[in-house]
């Protein structure tokens, strides 16, 4: 969880800081006066973080086929809530005006720091079940956009391949699964290991 509290500044900058952090491509010096922020491939890579935590939490749905539309509520998270549509014919999972998953960096019973509105629509096809589509993380004025790339989805557990490619500011960084259930995050030459549990990144060796 500590990297959701460290970093989640990137989500709760003033309107106009993140049209500079988006223009100038949040800044890890907040003293330093008329500065512009600086973006930093770190920075995109702990918000691909975020955004896998949210989407692992509802990928294993489309492991198995589901009869009939339902209505999936995230229970097993402190700092993920929310409900998104589990559909059929064809299978995937969605959300939309009314269903939606809420990312509190906070965690419960606290609200200094602007929650993220996770928005997404994946199907599913085949077997080994991959999983395909495109999302976005809201924030305030920052929206981080997603497409979900033939991810293997297995019930009850991480995915097992496949990737994640996040759009963000002029980054572009790819979360890449393997068959051990781990996950990176790569951006340019940097590359992390990424917690599928709670986020928390670090420098792959």
């Amino acid at each position: 969880m500590k990297r959701f509290k460290m970093d989640a500044r990137l989500f709760w900058l003033a309107p106009a800081a993140l049209a500079l952090m988006i223009a100038a491509g949040c800044g890890d010096d907040p003293v330093t006066p008329n500065e512009e922020p600086i973006f930093t491939a770190e920075d995109a890579a702990t918000q691909s973080a975020f955004i896998t935590v949210g989407m692992v939490e509802v990928l294993d749905d489309l492991a198995a086929v589901k009869a009939v539309p339902e209505v999936e509520t995230v229970s097993g998270s402190s700092y993920i809530t929310g409900t998104y549509w589990l559909d059929s014919d064809p299978d995937h999972v969605y959300t939309d005006a009314d269903h939606r998953l809420t990312i509190d960096f906070d965690g419960p019973g606290a609200d200094d720091i602007l929650p993220a509105t996770l928005l997404f629509d994946v199907t599913a096809t085949g077997d080994p079940r991959l999983a395909n589509g495109t999302g976005s993380l809201l924030a305030g004025a920052l929206s981080v956009g997603f497409v979900v790339s033939g991810i293997v989805v297995a019930a009850d557990n991480y995915p097992s391949g496949g990737q994640l490619i996040v759009t963000t500011g002029a980054y572009t960084a790819t979360v890449e699964f393997f068959s051990n259930h781990t996950a990176t995050v790569t951006v340019g030459a940097l590359e992390w290991s990424v917690d599928l549990e709670d986020g928390d990144i670090t420098p792959a060796d």
